[in-house]
């Protein structure tokens, strides 16, 4: 840790000391706070006085996104002399001391068996609405019982009020902290306005890192879309770099860093991506980083939420990344995220982005609005539906009662239906889980209700469509609805005269008038036009803002500029925005009616098979769990339906599909599984015998897609081949470097040894079932568990030496000093 960054912390602020004194009273406690400001020691300060001991009552669990922040945490309270442990799927250590650092994910189990620490702490918690692992907070945070305190902790969340509103329906008495300024203020600087790049330096980013140091804005970290691309630009920023106070690594960590990273090291510059060792990212890079010893660090954006360093400026190279195999656009939280990591506490009076003419900025940043992903939680409503038939329950009605604590107020239906059960009693509303066959009704413009199958719907001019709320007697305009206008963007309401009344508008203020009758423009204006330039005359505010003014109005025209005093605002007109309007049987179009649904008896789209069973609603969850054979028609998981609830994703279908084959040997099977969660870089289609692991599951299940769970037959993140290189390298003892190959890095082979690691760690902990193949898998997993050793405590990582980490260098270069370059 930075000296100046732990001498600042060790005096809280009052918005940390309120946090704690709030955690002290048995209140849940959101900390909203930006990067760096300090949220990890909320928990540090309540923790060291909240007599934790350990053992499961008085313990916390302290949850991170990610394995290497889980280790990197371990490790820097270790070293203080704590008393943890540490879970995270691959590594399980010291499960019973006082705090334990966890992938949320690894909570699981002992959250669905009604259990929980006294506190867990949920590092990140936008990671909620996350595409992937967003279910599994979800999960962990809605069941958590109400003995366990809750601490989340985020700094890009744009609306933690509704988390408030949510966990307070949950029964749960929560306090917001918010904290909107950051200890250390961002800047933006342009690239133009550094000192000019040395002449003897040459290339686009070699002269981006000499003008940033020649500029004083070093440690400069840089981040690029690609592993490639990270090494590269490292490596020709490096070559226009002086060697003039070298780092030297002791011996064993040069040869782990290999000659050429060691070479860039050497004139403090480094590369970081999933592709190097985890031994050199955590053992060498990182601690240098973290330590200031670095001048640039070139990144890729896919690591940006699990470095855990703090540099003094950032600079985004572009807007889109590599995600996988998929090309995908950076959100404003992630910029957000990244951005944040500029400026160190007790160390920079403020933080900078650096931006060029094709790099994202400051203004492109913002917090994110949190909404839970629209998919349904398969195994965890699997398994409680299932614990529900054991207890001799209503499976459906703990479905019910599991999806009403969920993060959303939308209803959630499955598809099943059953004469008898889960149908609504009263024409009220859904009587939970949409069980039954409904019927859906609107509100029409003349305050009758009719069938909304029947209607169609159109965009049409927000001028031409009418409003009716509810308890309203009838429809109005909606322009003349005061909330509906509202709802069209910022500003406050005006009117907009007509020909006959007038409409509802809203106003933008623009600037105020300067005592030389030029327009000084606000603040906003100028951030969301992207004007740099100073005063204007009303004739340039004419041509040149109020066009511009339009372009982000959202489809809003100016219908009149207004000046009030030394104000000038404009007054927008929204009446020719488009609009998706229901238009009821009258051809009257409106804008979100009114709904209801009614239970109805049978509709056609259910069929009475025999008895009261009726098949599932056709593209539900309900119909895919019956097709894949997961549930039997009244609820109750079927054997091949437990196996997959044990799992979180897809992978519980092929290991279910496996094991139903006899001529499978479980022996084979759980080397195969390695190929579950390997990713893209791993073979499409190995030549290998793991191969059968996907020729098995297909043959089951066929060539289909269900999102999250299969796709083309096979659970995302399949890559056939992972099996037998593991194989090699834990049975043959083939070194990873050996392994290596073009398209798949050291890094790569290493996290998927962790990877299957981790399912067999998952399997042996599983529960048992009543089905021999299931238990001789479990078996297995634990014999090769103890056969090779793994997983017995956190990995190793060099330590450097202090004198290398506390080394006092020279950060700042002058041209001299690059003219010096060999």
């Amino acid at each position: 840790m930075l000296r100046g960054l732990e001498i600042a912390l060790k005096l809280p602020d009052l918005w940390q000391q309120q946090a704690v004194r709030a955690l002290k009273e048995g209140r849940d406690v959101i900390v909203d706070a930006p990067t760096g400001a300090g949220k990890t020691w909320v928990f540090e300060l309540f923790f060291k006085e909240g007599g934790f001991i350990g053992g499961g009552e008085r313990q916390a669990v302290y949850t991170v996104p990610t394995r290497a922040l889980a280790n990197d945490k371990w490790r820097e309270w270790k070293r203080e002399g704590w008393d943890v442990g540490i879970a995270t799927g691959d590594v399980a250590s010291n499960l019973e001391a006082p705090v334990v650092v966890a992938t949320l994910e690894t909570q699981r189990e002992r959250v669905l068996g009604g259990e929980g620490p006294a506190l867990l702490v949920v590092d990140e918690y936008q990671m909620i609405a996350d595409e992937n692992r967003g279910l599994n907070y979800e999960l962990v945070i809605s069941q958590l019982p109400p003995t366990s305190q809750l601490l989340l902790l985020s700094g890009s969340v744009g609306n933690p009020r509704e988390m408030v509103s949510w966990l307070g329906r949950i029964g749960r008495e929560v306090e917001l902290i918010s904290v909107l300024e950051r200890p250390v203020p961002l800047d933006e600087e342009a690239l133009e306005m550094l000192p000019a790049c040395p002449r003897q330096v040459s290339g686009f980013w070699p002269g981006v890192a000499s003008r940033a140091v020649l500029g004083g804005l070093s440690p400069l970290l840089i981040f690029v879309p690609h592993r490639s691309g990270a090494e590269k630009v490292a490596k020709k920023i490096a070559a226009a770099f002086p060697e003039d106070d070298p780092i030297e690594l002791p011996a064993d960590e040069e040869s782990l860093a290999g000659k050429e990273l060691a070479r860039l090291l050497r004139r403090r510059v480094a590369y970081h991506h999933s592709g190097l060792g985890y031994s050199v990212r955590a053992g060498i890079i990182e601690p240098l980083a973290k330590r200031g010893q670095l001048r640039i660090i070139v990144a890729t954006m896919g690591l940006a939420a699990g470095i855990n360093f703090s540099v003094r400026t950032v600079l985004v190279a572009e807007t889109a990344y590599l995600d996988g195999p998929f090309l995908k656009q950076l959100r404003p939280d992630e910029l957000l995220q990244m951005f944040g990591r500029a400026g160190r506490r007790g160390l920079d009076d403020s933080g900078h982005v650096l931006v060029t003419n094709k790099s994202p900025r400051l203004m492109d940043a913002a917090a994110r609005k949190l909404r839970r992903v629209n998919e349904i939680d398969w195994p965890t409503l699997l398994r409680v539906m299932g614990r529900a038939v054991e207890d001799g329950r209503d499976p459906f009605a703990a479905a019910r009662e599991a999806s009403e604590r969920l993060f959303s107020t939308q209803k959630i239906g499955l598809g099943f239906d059953s004469r008898g059960r889960g149908s609504a009693e009263s024409d009220d509303g859904p009587a939970g889980f949409h069980l039954g066959p409904r019927r859906r009704q609107i509100l029409n413009s003349r305050s009758e209700w009719e069938s909304a199958s029947e209607l169609r719907k159109e965009n049409r001019k927000v001028s031409e469509c009418r409003i009716r709320r509810e308890g309203a007697e009838r429809s109005i305009r909606a322009l003349r609805d005061r909330d509906f206008v509202r709802g069209l963007g910022k500003g406050s309401l005006c009117k907009i005269r007509r020909e006959r009344g007038f409409d509802y508008g809203l106003e933008w203020k623009l600037g105020r008038f300067m005592p030389d009758g030029r327009v000084k423009l606000l603040g906003w204006v100028k951030k969301e036009i992207r004007w740099e330039s100073g005063p204007l005359s009303e004739v340039d505010l004419e041509t040149a803002i109020l066009p511009r003014i339009e372009g982000i109005a959202g489809g809003g025209k100016i219908d009149t500029v207004v000046r009030r005093k030394e104000l000038v605002a404009v007054h927008l007109d929204f009446s020719q925005v488009l609009a998706e309007a229901t238009i009821d049987s009258h051809g009257v179009p409106l804008l979100d009616p009114v709904e209801r649904e009614l239970a109805v008896e049978l509709e056609t789209h259910y069929r009475v098979t025999s008895g009261d069973e009726v098949e599932a609603r056709p593209n539900s969850a309900a119909h895919a769990w019956r097709s894949l054979g997961l549930v039997e028609v009244h609820g109750a998981p079927t054997l091949r339906g437990k196996v997959f609830s044990f799992f979180q994703a897809g992978e519980g279908l092929m290991i279910a599909a496996a094991l139903e084959d006899a001529n499978y040997p479980v022996e084979e099977l759980a080397w195969h599984i390695a190929n579950l969660r390997a990713g893209f870089r791993f073979g499409d289609e190995g030549d290998g015998e793991s191969v059968r692991l996907a020729v098995t599951c297909r043959g089951t299940y066929g060539v289909v897609d269900h999102a999250g769970y299969l796709e083309l037959g096979l659970c995302p993140g399949y890559g056939d081949g992972a099996a037998e290189i593991v194989m090699l390298n834990l049975l043959e003892k083939k070194n990873v470097s050996e392994l290596s190959s073009e398209s798949v890095s050291k890094g790569d082979i290493e996290r998927v040894v962790v990877e299957w690691f981790s399912l067999l760690r998952h399997i042996h902990f599983a529960p048992d079932l009543e089905w021999p193949r299931w238990m001789a898998l479990k078996e297995v997993a634990r014999e090769y568990l103890d056969r090779f050793h793994l997983g017995r405590g956190a990995p190793e990582v060099p330590e450097l030496p202090q004198t290398i980490l506390s080394h006092q260098f020279r950060q700042r270069l002058t041209p001299r000093d690059f003219a010096r370059v060999s």
